[in-house]
């Protein structure tokens, strides 16, 4: 499995998980959610404000086993697959002791959205 790129930070309790090369051209928030996505509306990358609420809630765990992974996270993985009108993403995080894999299903972007229009 390959492994992209993070970044937490816990202070602010921020997750981003982005594709190793690849270029954001654009980001459309969705409440703390955030995606970016290159020039060709793939998703690139994945941003979580508030991230141990919000994997907490997908992944149906404990606060502390929640923050056990993001206090010691070693690896991530963004596995993103289209389903007609919707985006499905898994997260897959891996801490020392245990492995989270909350899954969001969020809008497909198949027009020229504001957010990308500087691309």
């Amino acid at each position: 499995m390959q492994k992209d790129k993070f970044s937490y930070d816990p202070d602010n309790d921020d997750l981003l998980v982005y594709k190793a090369g690849a270029k954001s051209s654009g980001s459309v928030a969705l409440g703390d959610i955030i995606l970016d996505y290159d020039s060709k509306k793939e998703l690139v990358g994945l941003q979580l404000r508030n991230a141990s609420k919000i994997i907490r809630d997908f992944v149906n765990k404990s606060h502390e086993e929640v923050e056990s992974v993001l206090a010691h996270l070693e690896s991530c993985k963004l596995d993103v697959k289209a389903k007609n009108n919707l985006v499905i993403i898994r997260l897959t995080l891996i801490g020392l002791k245990n492995e989270l894999s909350p899954v969001f299903s969020v809008p497909r972007i198949e027009e020229s959205s504001p957010a990308l229009a500087y691309a």
